[in-house]
């Protein structure tokens, strides 16, 4: 068993928080897209994170044993001096990963931005990760996004990264986000995926959102539209059935529960209500972008003394009342309740059919095959407890 998940398991359930092993940084509310699934764009801030006092903030001890920095906005090619918040970042002393998101509608600055990114990065043996935001095919894709004939060059950063992805980054991948305006078109979306070979595509639910201004207005959220809410677990359905890659079956089985149940029942855990935190581009400490106030600001306190502070406190036990009812993170371990529930359905889908199926024709017979299927649900039982409850992920 792995002791410090367990460890972490066990904080997370009641409440204690750890030092952060990921950070979370959306460094720019400049945005050069009109997403139908955002309203940062909407409010015309222009603001972009200071890199010199970002790199102040990041000395507190709080930040230690960080290891992965997700930097995204906004759109992050848009800000002037984000080489300079990539060196305040790179002074982590324990930045293992980076992983930037980009919505891909300013080719030539990403690629120069991605190849400077990649020669810093590995000065500090540190890996650099991009996904890019596809939203559908086509037109679909630009429908979303609200900005007119930008599919061919988010198609040519894909294609250019596929083909050429060791001179900009060490590994490729493309997020796309389901909302009420996509979901119909999603098996078109998936076949031009499919036309890239081993493609890593993150699937996720679009979610009312407090960072990028949703939390209280989220007409896109596929939980509006009955049809469409089925249609979303459908799909989840389908991948978590097809899914080969164990850690993808618990994503894709999260979603999928998550959406049946009417979006009511989380069962993934989420290491932002008890360890992992967000800085956004005013320096504001957060818990999770999703549900969190603000704590303070790192202008004026560290870190280490916020996340002490009463404030603080408060913010995660009000979060808490939210996170059942929240889809994002869906990568995050599922819950010892999330576990059994999966247990439940493997088992279902795996016996439901051939118990009936058992030839009733021969009383003994019948007997006999009746106790072995029942040594052979308890064998899958106990082997799917072990991976489940032993083996966390």
């Amino acid at each position: 068993m792995n002791l410090q998940k367990l460890k972490s398991l066990i904080n997370y359930n009641f409440g204690i928080r750890e030092k952060p092993l990921v950070l979370q940084m959306p460094i720019t509310s400049r945005c050069n897209s009109r997403c139908k699934t955002c309203n940062v764009w909407k409010f015309h801030e222009n603001i972009d994170i200071d890199a010199t006092a970002l790199k102040m903030a990041l000395k507190d001890s709080f930040f230690s044993e960080v290891s992965s920095v997700g930097i995204n906005g906004g759109e992050f090619t848009l800000v002037p001096t984000f080489l300079d918040i990539l060196d305040s970042v790179l002074t982590l002393p324990k930045i293992k990963n980076i992983h930037l998101i980009s919505n891909g509608l300013f080719p030539k600055r990403l690629f120069e931005y991605l190849a400077e990114s990649k020669i810093r990065c590995a000065k500090k043996n540190v890996l650099l990760h991009i996904c890019i935001s596809v939203d559908g095919y086509g037109e679909r894709h630009e429908i979303v996004r609200g900005i007119q004939n930008c599919f061919s060059k988010t198609k040519i950063i894909i294609d250019t990264l596929y083909n050429h992805s060791e001179k900009y980054c060490n590994s490729f991948s493309v997020g796309c986000t389901i909302s009420l305006h996509n979901i119909n078109y999603i098996k078109e979306t998936q076949d031009f995926f499919n036309s890239y070979k081993n493609l890593q595509v993150e699937y996720h639910c679009a979610i009312p959102n407090k960072r990028i201004k949703t939390f209280n207005k989220a007409d896109y959220y596929v939980l509006n539209d009955e049809k469409k809410r089925l249609l979303t677990a459908e799909f989840f359905y389908e991948r978590y059935r097809n899914s080969t890659n164990l850690n993808q079956r618990y994503q894709n089985f999260s979603n999928f529960y998550f959406l049946i149940h009417n979006g009511r029942q989380r069962i993934n855990t989420c290491a932002y209500y008890h360890r992992d935190v967000t800085i956004d581009e005013n320096l504001n400490l957060i818990l999770c972008a999703t549900a969190s106030d603000i704590i303070g600001n790192l202008r004026n306190e560290s870190a280490s003394k916020l996340i002490k502070s009463h404030k603080c406190r408060s913010i995660q036990k009000k979060i808490k009342h939210y996170c059942n009812n929240c889809g994002h993170y869906s990568y995050h371990p599922l819950t010892i309740r999330g576990r059994l529930a999966y247990i439940n359905y493997e088992m279902q889908n795996k016996f439901a059919l051939s118990f009936y199926e058992l030839d009733r024709t021969n009383h003994y017979r019948y007997i006999f095959n009746l106790l072995r299927f029942a040594k052979n649900c308890i064998k899958e039982y106990l082997r799917q407890i072990y991976y489940l409850l032993w083996k966390l992920q």
